[in-house]
């Protein structure tokens, strides 16, 4: 049973990173419009989108592990 509420507390923090990686970029998107091609975008951008999209593919590989494990673990009780 601990193991689901992992599972899905995992679940959970990814669609976080995704909800909170959309609203960071409308922010920047935001306040960036009014200046585009007036000046040079920085690179710390382009860096913070790359960070972004990994941490939210890395927690999207680690929600899928720890769901296939829980429902290892399940399969193997029920059959117990």
């Amino acid at each position: 049973m601990k193991l689901i509420i992992v599972a899905i507390a995992a679940w959970v923090l990814t669609g976080l990173i995704a909800v909170l990686g959309v609203s960071a970029g409308a922010t920047i998107w935001f306040y960036m419009e009014p200046v585009v091609d007036s000046v040079p975008d920085p690179a710390s951008y382009f860096v913070a989108v790359a960070v972004g999209f990994l941490a939210l593919f890395l927690s999207f590989m680690i929600s899928i592990a720890i769901t296939v494990h829980a429902a290892q673990c399940n399969s193997r009780q029920n059959v117990l």
